[in-house]
């Protein structure tokens, strides 16, 4: 009985003890959701019966950001759900924490007004102690508006402007005397480390602790040092008093730890600070929070780069938008997750977290990966002349440090990007007032930054524009310049790039350069052997990209390099081969790597790497061009290994030497089922990888009975190959007819008039369609295309869009000057023939279906006597077109 006596008393004294550490859980499950204002959705008997049933995270424009209907929904939303809350909570404050919600949030809590959030990408929180019914269901109802602000950043940018609660939203119960929670939703404990060396670490921890409650208490605070294992490396106690309704400052000064181990990029080792209230005996543990202690020395110089604890890094890596396929920005922690493992397999040390702060995980995973991160706010392209414009700005570069301070990844604070981008007006009379308030602004920022995080490097990113910047001064005002330079895609010269980079390094002596942009757009569809800019195919992107690691690695001055992006992401506004999105992450939407991709994982430093280009393009096909009836056509390979060999259909084609971590190889493809298998050798070590392959062989002599003819997709006006991955079908390019064979007669490839010079086919969107490069780009002016087909019956598809316009077209201020020049319709009319039979009078695209529509007409026919395939074309007014066709063989 004694025994059971001590045993019941030693669990009293440990649920004493332990009473008051923090709860924290998420409610994310089965909200109530509705858009619009409806009426009196705050109150605790609205009737939210009708409402859509939804999970947080969540977005209401993953969908209707990605349709053919111009715009995306942006204005107010509610979210309802009820929540019990135990009695026991009665003694404790209680929290509400959003991980993030865009833009502007309003909390009611049972029918009553608690607060408001300015701000679509940090976190926040609101004390919702006072509001709660304890043992009771309480009604959440949140407002959420996505709404343009003028003064609210970012006023526009080159991303969607997702609405909704579209990070996790917990609950957290804390003692009443606590860790503070009411600094910018920020853990309440900042840790600075003013001395870092091999040798010796000093270690600086300032704590927050609140007293909610009505009489001032005494109490112990606690920082306790451990290692990666666990191990305790320092502990130190500090008393204080803390006056009722309150918040109190405790500051642990010069803990020193001897022969620290560094985080470091290689070896990222993370002590953890564990900080806890005790009451003044030391026996009740009120509050607890932990946080990452990474013990490591930086510096960036402006002729030598960057290094990290006394050696030289050069930092290469990413840019990256928090968007995923049909999910906008509504994602859950295990894909952030998969975005940081990505890069660091990639071979990446280095993220740009762009435009805005994103989701802890991401940083809790560079952190653990040893990936050096620069964070920003989302002050974009413009400024707002207003007080509030500018206090918001202020605002969120307090949350986003205070929220990221203890994070040792963490080295750039950045606040400005290409903020010159879009200016309001462009009269010189506004010019001269606008500038004084970018700079304003800029500088407010940089000295908000200074005074709250005097050890880290601010940096703004400026775009190809320098003289702009200059006027306004903002060159001189980052530790770090960023530069967002696209030369070889907006504009035409590649080797421009380089002699960019050596006149900045000229002209800005003492200052820090980092590239913090670069890319071309990539469709992983798209394939040309003919490549160019802006043709958005994979091989134009590894040559772009192969000239821009060159020439960057091959300056010691540029600190380092962020691609742009790590992946695919949603921008409403443009349209390109993918409408409504930016496609210049070197992983898609779906994070398929591109070639991009693998020439960058073979590239950067990364152990034993053979991948087979090209590899999710599993759909080809091609033209007979060998004696032994193949298609042969270019294959990349990526590797880390000098030489490669490969193997087709279990034939070995030869070795070649990687050349900057490729080997191209001349691949004979048959017709049906490919075996591609690459072989890499060094040191005793194989590296092994292979793809299948189906390939559609169309012979070059149309009546080869060899290779019988069974269809052809041909594309006009484009070298390209494009996959429709849906239909499992591949679109060749072009050709010009000769006897016996296929092809077009007359005629020229359509292509657009830029600011700088003339471009492949269109950049409007296709509406009625998913496939638009197979209606991007067309033939114009042409007489025929004959096919000499054997005998049989046919289904002859043509594919038709009217590309120019008679309106005016709206320029997209991200191309650069790359946007095709406005006007340019004509009106044209013409006949259509096919094997001499008028099949259509008057084919008039525009009038009788609009711009830019997506039209395919089938014609069922017969060729018999030998006569093959003529479909003809007769000129009424302006010229004829064809954008693509399709020809199937029935019987």
């Amino acid at each position: 009985m004694r025994k059971n006596l001590v045993f019941v008393f030693l669990i009293a004294l440990f649920a004493t003890a332990s009473a008051g550490v923090r709860t924290v859980y998420t409610i994310n499950d089965r909200w109530k959701f509705c858009p619009g204002s409806p009426f009196d959705a705050q109150n605790i008997g609205a009737d939210d019966s009708s409402w859509e049933t939804v999970n947080i995270p969540h977005t209401w424009n993953n969908l209707d950001g990605d349709d053919e209907i111009p715009g995306y929904y942006r204005g107010p939303a509610w979210y309802r759900k009820s929540i019990f809350v135990d009695e026991s909570r009665e003694n404790q404050s209680a929290v509400i924490v959003f991980e993030g919600a865009n833009q502007v949030v309003e909390l009611y809590v049972n029918g009553l007004y608690v607060g408001k959030h300015i701000g679509g990408y940090t976190r926040f929180n609101f004390d919702i102690s006072r509001f709660l019914n304890y043992g009771k269901k309480n009604v959440f109802a949140i407002k959420v508006d996505n709404g343009y602000d003028p003064n609210i950043p970012p006023l526009s940018a080159d991303f969607t402007f997702y609405g909704g609660i579209y990070r996790d939203v917990y609950l957290m119960f804390v003692d009443k005397v606590h860790l503070a929670t009411n600094d910018y939703a920020s853990s309440g404990v900042y840790i600075c480390t003013p001395e870092v060396t091999e040798k010796k670490a000093v270690v600086e921890i300032t704590s927050l602790v609140s007293n909610d409650t009505d009489s001032p208490v005494e109490i112990i605070l606690e920082n306790k040092i451990c290692d990666a294992t666990g191990k305790e490396v320092k502990s130190l106690r500090t008393n204080l008093k803390i006056a009722s309704r309150t918040t109190e400052t405790g500051i642990q000064k010069k803990i020193i730890i001897d022969n620290p181990l560094l985080w470091d990029i290689d070896n990222p080792h993370r002590y953890q600070v564990y900080t806890r209230v005790y009451d003044k005996k030391g026996d009740v543990l009120y509050d607890e929070v932990s946080n990452p202690l990474g013990l490591r020395w930086f510096e960036f110089d402006p002729e030598r780069g960057f290094f990290l604890n006394g050696k030289p890094r050069k930092l290469v890596g990413n840019n990256r938008h928090q968007d995923y396929l049909a999910k906008g920005n509504a994602l859950r922690d295990e894909m952030h997750v998969r975005d940081i493992l990505l890069m660091k397999q990639m071979g990446s040390n280095f993220l740009r977290v762009s435009h805005y702060p994103q989701d802890p995980v991401i940083m809790e995973m560079c952190d653990k990966l040893g990936i050096v991160t620069s964070v920003e706010i989302p002050v974009v392209n413009a400024v707002t002349d207003t007080p509030e414009f500018l206090e918001n700005s202020v605002n969120m570069v307090k949350e986003m440090i205070r929220q990221d301070f203890n994070r040792p990844s963490v080295m750039i604070w950045g606040y400005m990007n290409e903020i010159l981008l879009r200016r309001p007006r462009t009269d010189e009379d506004f010019l001269k007032s606008y500038y004084p308030v970018v700079e304003k602004t800029a500088r407010t920022l940089e000295n908000t930054i200074r005074k709250e995080d005097p050890s880290r490097y601010t940096m703004m990113a400026y775009h190809n524009a320098p003289d702009l910047y200059e006027r306004a001064h903002l060159t001189e005002i980052p530790m770090i310049m960023g530069w967002n330079l696209y030369q070889g895609w907006y504009e035409p010269d590649i080797d421009e790039f380089q002699r960019l980079l050596d006149r900045a390094h000229d002209k800005y002596k003492g200052k820090v350069l980092l590239v913090t942009e670069y890319g071309p757009g990539v469709d992983p569809r798209l394939h040309s052997y003919k490549p160019e800019r802006f043709d958005f195919s994979q091989e134009y992107g590894i040559i772009y990209h192969r000239h821009y690691l060159r020439e960057m690695m091959a300056r010691p001055f540029i600190a380092g390099f962020t691609m742009w992006n790590l992946n695919d992401f949603y921008s409403e506004s443009r349209i390109d081969a993918v409408p409504h999105v930016n496609n210049k992450g070197v992983t898609g939407l779906d994070r398929e790597r591109k070639d991009t991709y693998l020439f960058y994982e073979a590239s950067l430093g990364n152990k034993d790497v053979l991948r087979i280009g090209n590899r999710e393009w599993k759909n080809r096909g091609g033209v007979v061009n060998t004696v032994e009836n193949t298609c042969v056509q270019s294959v990349p390979v990526f590797s880390d290994y000098p030489v490669v060999e490969l193997y087709v259909n279990g034939k070995s084609i030869g070795s070649k030497k990687c050349e900057e971590n490729i080997a191209f190889f001349d691949v004979p493809f048959v017709n049906g089922e490919n075996v591609v298998e690459a072989v890499a050798r060094k040191n005793g070590k194989e590296l092994r990888d292979m793809i299948r392959i189906d390939f559609k062989l169309i012979p070059d002599d149309l009546k080869n009975g060899d290779v019988p003819f069974t269809e052809m997709n041909v594309m006009l006006g484009s070298p390209r190959y494009f996959e429709d991955r849906t239909a499992e079908m591949i679109w060749i390019p072009e050709q010009p007819y000769k006897p016996g064979s296929w092809g077009y007669i007359g005629g020229e490839p359509y292509r657009r008039k830029t600011g700088f010079g003339s471009m492949l086919g269109s950049d409007i969107d296709i509406f009625g369609t998913d496939n638009n490069p197979i209606f991007q780009t067309q033939r114009t002016g042409l007489e025929a295309f004959k096919a000499d087909v054997p005998d049989g019956e046919y289904s002859v598809y043509l594919y038709w869009a009217e590309l120019d316009t008679d309106k005016k077209k709206e320029s997209l201020v991200y191309n650069l000057g790359a946007d095709t020049e406005n006007g340019g319709y004509s009106k044209r009319t013409f006949g259509l023939e096919i094997n001499g039979n008028p099949v259509m009078d008057k084919v008039d695209i525009a009038e009788d279906y609009g711009f830019g529509c997506a039209v395919i007409q089938k014609f069922i026919v017969n060729v018999n006597d030998g006569k093959g395939l003529t479909v003809g074309f007769k000129r009424i007014e302006g010229e004829p077109i064809l954008n693509a066709i399709r020809i199937y063989k029935n019987y």
